[in-house]
This record gives C-alpha cells, sequence and structure tokens, in this order.
C-alpha cells in the first residue's frame, strides 16, 4: 500500500526561499549583463564588439518581453498581488535584496538607453530624428520591458507561494497518518 509523502514543517518554506533565491542570481546576472553591454556599447571603438554590445541591451529587453508574453499564454492563473509582502514574512532579508535588485534592473536598463543614445546622438540626422523616432521607440522598449519584468519577479515568488501553500496543505492532510 502506498504512504503518504511526508512533509516536514521546515521544508513548508523551503520553495519561497528558493523563488527568491533564483531571482536574486537572475536579477544579479540581468544586472551584470545590463552593465557589461552598457561599457562595452560606450568604451569600445566602432566595429564588431561595439555592434554587439550596442544591440544587446535592446534584445536584452525584447527577450524578457517575449518570455513575459509567453508566460502569460502558458499560465492563466492571476498571482495575489501581496507575493511580496508574503514572502517577506518567511525571509525579510533576501526579499528585500530580491526587491532591490529587481528595481536596479530597469534603472540599469534606463542608464544604459541614454547611454546609447547619447553616444549616437552625433550620428542622428537632426535632433527632430534622433527624438521624434529612436527616443519613442527605446522608452517604449524599456517601459514594456519594465512591466515585463516586474511582474515576472512578482510571478516568481508567487509560483514559490504556491508549492509553499501546496506543502503545507501535504503537511496537515497528513499529520495523523502514520510515518
Amino acid at each position: 500500500m502506498n504512504q503518504p509523502t511526508r512533509v516536514e514543517p521546515s521544508n513548508v518554506s523551503e520553495p519561497v526561499t528558493r523563488a527568491l533565491n533564483l531571482l536574486i542570481l537572475g536579477t544579479a546576472a540581468s544586472f551584470a549583463l545590463s552593465v557589461m553591454a552598457v561599457l562595452a556599447t560606450v568604451l569600445a571603438a566602432e566595429g564588431h564588439v561595439h555592434a554587439v554590445a550596442h544591440l544587446s541591451l535592446p534584445a536584452l529587453m525584447v527577450a524578457v518581453i517575449v518570455v513575459r508574453l509567453w508566460h502569460r499564454l502558458v499560465r492563466h492563473r492571476q498571482p495575489g498581488n501581496d507575493a511580496w509582502n508574503r514572502a517577506r514574512a518567511i525571509d525579510s532579508s533576501d526579499t528585500l535584496l530580491a526587491g532591490i535588485l529587481s528595481v536596479a534592473v530597469p534603472l540599469a536598463w534606463l542608464a544604459g538607453g541614454v547611454a546609447i543614445l547619447m553616444r549616437h546622438a552625433p550620428h542622428f540626422h537632426g535632433l527632430a530624428f534622433g527624438m521624434g523616432v529612436w527616443l519613442p521607440v527605446g522608452a517604449a522598449l524599456w517601459i514594456l520591458a519594465t512591466f515585463a519584468w516586474t511582474d515576472a519577479c512578482r510571478d516568481g515568488i508567487a509560483l514559490g507561494l504556491d508549492r509553499s501553500d501546496q506543502r503545507f496543505r501535504e503537511y496537515w492532510r497528513n499529520i495523523g497518518r502514520g510515518r
């Protein structure tokens, strides 16, 4: 006969801790990539390295938007808006670090976009073209990527909270059963 899976109380919060750790790792990596792309764009001489660096920041933002759209199509459940507060109750220091890093990434994108535009401002064929075309395109890309990023961060934590809730219910469902 199948024995019920035994869930220990100490393991109930582990999915939230894992979600926070993954979020911290992902945001730190994205921040580092953003800073490297900006530095390579600003400091590299015209050529292949500059071209790749120049396109990597917008490509990263487009990738965040595409992945977020795909994720919204696959996962139909709306996460609660209290994910950050619930995670803070489990691990306040990691939640604070994840929150700071999740805000730092869009700020790095913004600084990077401004740096790229400033670097290439002399190459614009008139200020009206630069302000009328590239500024709105860059701003729209940044806004969409920022919304996608913040939603993805919240959803990652919400998924950990859902798994934690499942473990909690499993623990109480099997509390009276033998080991």
